[in-house]
């Protein structure tokens, strides 16, 4: 039901701003966490670009948090422009839960987000993600203990079931409602489908309507402002959480932003500043990570190459630099040969996991 639906003028609430909790955002269009991609580097570039009105940390495993392992504390690392944000937690263990729910409520961050959609093996396998799913009464207790051991809103983001035959979504988000939970996030997949097969935007409206008052944010295929709107129009939901499609086009959010505006929203960014985007992003990174960067950067280098415009060649070459100076002769090449590209499709919508889930 993912299909691009023209939209012109506000589609359903004209309030641009939307109450999660005692928080007000700013918007109703939101960076989805996407494990090892959104850390501090990106959610800043895609803030500065404008029209996020919430980012949502790369999950984060309760265990490695409460025991300071740096590559935890690295993934909350943040900046006063880094705002507003949350930070998601995951865990097979409910007391790891409430206790690193309860050290970042303590640390000042203001929104806590439990994890119950990862299908990955490696998170499920100890409990935690998807697998919280399939236990309700459990599901609710670990939900109803960190709740009550914070005083920000707590939020769930969730999958619609572990697979066709236990689509308990509408039914966690109901007890999760009465459990004091401030919003919902549901991806229109099961845990079985993985990134497979069409988002259903009939179980994301299933969702929405089990619940009373709380927010329920769509979240799953969306790389157009009309994906965005057909999504709240058809499911009811009151905001849209968008990964994927914000690493295939960063201007999305901006987009949005101009046909909320009645502006066209097929507008394009000039190669200036596509270019400096490009650099900004990794500038960004530098500072986090240091030589580090260079590794980290290529996983994006292919769900940036066609947008902004990086040919075939240079996009393999940024898979694989190793230097600071490589980096620099590389965009400098693609600023000369911009544009020369003749694929339009992603390298990385090849790349994203594939088959059985259980393989992951």
């Amino acid at each position: 039901m993912s299909t691009e639906t023209a939209v012109t003028g506000p589609v359903i609430d004209q309030d641009p701003t939307i109450a999660v909790g005692s928080r007000v955002l700013p918007s109703r269009y939101f960076l989805a966490p996407l494990a090892g991609y959104t850390h501090l580097a990106f959610r800043r570039v895609i803030r500065e670009l404008g029209g996020v009105g919430l980012a949502t940390t790369d999950l984060v495993q309760a265990s490695t948090l409460l025991s300071g392992r740096k590559k935890a504390l690295e993934l909350i690392e943040t900046s006063p422009e880094d705002r507003p944000l949350s930070i998601q937690i995951f865990s097979g263990r409910v007391h790891e839960l409430v206790e690193a729910a309860a050290w970042l409520a303590d640390h000042g961050f203001e929104g806590i987000d439990i994890n119950m959609g990862c299908p990955m093996a490696k998170v499920n396998s100890q409990g935690g993600g998807a697998r919280l799913m399939c236990d309700t009464d459990g599901a609710c207790e670990t939900v109803s203990r960190v709740v009550a051991a914070v005083d920000v809103p707590v939020t769930v983001k969730m999958r619609l079931g572990w697979d066709r035959d236990q689509l308990t979504a509408p039914a966690l988000a109901r007890a999760f409602e009465q459990e004091g939970v401030a919003a919902i996030t549901i991806h229109g997949r099961t845990r079985s489908q993985g990134f497979t097969g069409e988002v259903d935007h009939e179980g994301i409206r299933q969702t929405v309507e089990a619940v009373e008052s709380i927010p329920v944010v769509g979240n799953g295929d969306v790389r157009s402002p009309g994906d965005a709107f057909a999504m709240r129009r058809s499911t009811g939901c009151a905001a849209v959480a968008i990964g994927r499609g914000a690493m295939l086009d960063p201007w999305l959010f901006v987009r949005i932003g101009r046909e909320l505006a009645g502006e066209p929203s097929d507008w394009n960014p000039n190669v200036d500043a596509q270019i400096a985007f490009l650099k900004r992003h990794f500038a960004l990174m530098v500072q986090q990570h240091q030589e580090y960067s260079c590794i980290l950067f290529r996983k994006f280098a292919a769900w940036y190459g066609v947008r902004l415009g990086i040919p075939e060649d240079l996009e393999d070459r940024l898979r694989r630099f190793e230097s600071y100076e490589e980096f620099d002769s590389i965009v400098d090449q693609v600023r000369q040969r911009h544009g020369t590209r003749q694929g339009e499709i992603a390298t990385a919508l090849i790349k994203v996991p594939n088959g059985p889930v259980e393989r992951w």
